[in-house]
């Protein structure tokens, strides 16, 4: 037998070996992860994710995971995080809200909200709704397929033009990134970790909207794709109360958690110039204030609501007024909050201001 022959017979052996090694491998995690009680649903579109537990009924423990709302949480996570969290109240859907500082890294996309069900855990909407509907909840029963066809692309129009000018905003716009991103995202982590974690995330999101042309723009053609895409949607909701005539779907879920997170955030220029967009567009207003009601939402959306240091510079607001002493001043509301219905977040502040060390301190004997 040649050395050539020998040579192929050993190769494909050896790549049957890794082979066989591989799926033992897969095989071996599989079951570690069923014996640790949950599987991890990883959202590509390789895997589908309503196969796995779509044949079991909606349990009455399913739990919502994100980012805390009061100190950590940013304004394109806060928008998905209302998307799915309305998408299920819509759906009839009994579930809690679990905040946790470390979210993001419990997602098995890297990505916020994501919900654990029974032994699955599923993030971002469009697999939340796939999986949903495999369990014969759906939200489209009653529209065609072309009118379906329509519905993505709606929700593609809002997740490139809101989505990316979300991201842009946050990332991007220097004054928003300095004053609230910075802050806010590494306000979980430890010295240097929140400087050189904050700095990587937005590298990563840079290059993302470079990839996608939005890097590039400046804030005028920002303006001008966020004006053209709320007219495209004001236009469709001149034919009823939601998008596809009396019934809500996941497309008004979607645009509800952009509509609103962007209205109400403390913002400075930049976000309040988009936000007065939306303003504008008075169908985009009545179709957000339309839904508010299902998440007890009572924050007033036609009001602006700035940062405190940008309100100081409109208004030359004293920051040293006892009055004035929070980072953020939210427009007022006719309606005043029960303070029982606010998430307590008390035991998150220290003297310093930070999350981290009120939760990762070591215990005090004694107490």
């Amino acid at each position: 037998m040649s050395k050539i022959s020998m040579g192929k017979k050993l190769n494909k052996k050896k790549h049957s070996f890794r082979k066989d090694a591989l799926e033992s491998k897969i095989q071996n995690d599989i079951k570690t992860e069923e014996s640790l009680g949950f599987a991890a649903l990883i959202n590509e579109t390789s895997v589908d994710t309503t196969i796995i537990g779509g044949q079991e009924p909606w349990p009455d423990d399913v739990k919502l995971f994100q980012p805390y709302e009061t100190e950590q949480i940013l304004l394109p996570d806060m928008a998905n995080c209302l998307a799915v969290r309305v998408f299920l109240k819509m759906c009839n859907l009994k579930y809690t809200v679990e905040y946790r500082v470390n979210a993001e890294d419990m997602s098995p996309s890297g990505r916020v909200p994501f919900i654990k069900c029974g032994a699955c855990l599923v993030s971002d909407l469009e697999p939340i709704t796939a999986f949903v509907g495999n369990k014969g909840i759906s939200l489209t029963s009653h529209l065609d397929a072309a009118q379906k066809s329509d519905m993505r692309a709606y929700m593609s129009l809002v997740n490139t033009v809101l989505g990316n000018a979300e991201n842009y905003i946050t990332w991007c716009d220097n004054q928003t990134y300095s004053e609230i991103t910075k802050p806010r995202y590494g306000s979980v982590h430890p010295f240097p970790l929140n400087h050189i974690l904050t700095y990587m995330r937005r590298k990563s999101v840079i290059k993302r909207l470079t990839a996608l042309g939005w890097y590039e723009k400046n804030l005028d053609k920002v303006y001008e794709e966020i004006d053209r895409a709320c007219s495209a949607l004001s236009e469709r909701l001149d034919k009823g109360n939601f998008f596809f005539g009396d019934k809500p779907c996941e497309l008004d879920a979607l645009i509800f958690g952009h509509v609103f997170s962007i209205l109400t955030t403390p913002c400075f220029k930049v976000g309040a110039e988009i936000a007065n967009i939306l303003r504008s567009y008075r169908q985009i207003l009545l179709h957000c204030k339309r839904i508010m009601p299902l998440l007890n939402l009572v924050e007033s959306i036609e009001s602006p609501s700035y940062h405190i240091k940008y309100l100081k510079e409109i208004e030359n607001i004293n920051v040293d007024d006892p009055y004035c002493d929070n980072e953020f001043i939210c427009s007022e509301s006719e309606n005043d909050v029960n303070v029982a219905d606010l998430q307590d977040c008390t035991c998150l502040f220290n003297e310093k201001n930070t999350i981290y060390e009120a939760v990762f301190s070591p215990p005090v004997l004694g107490i």
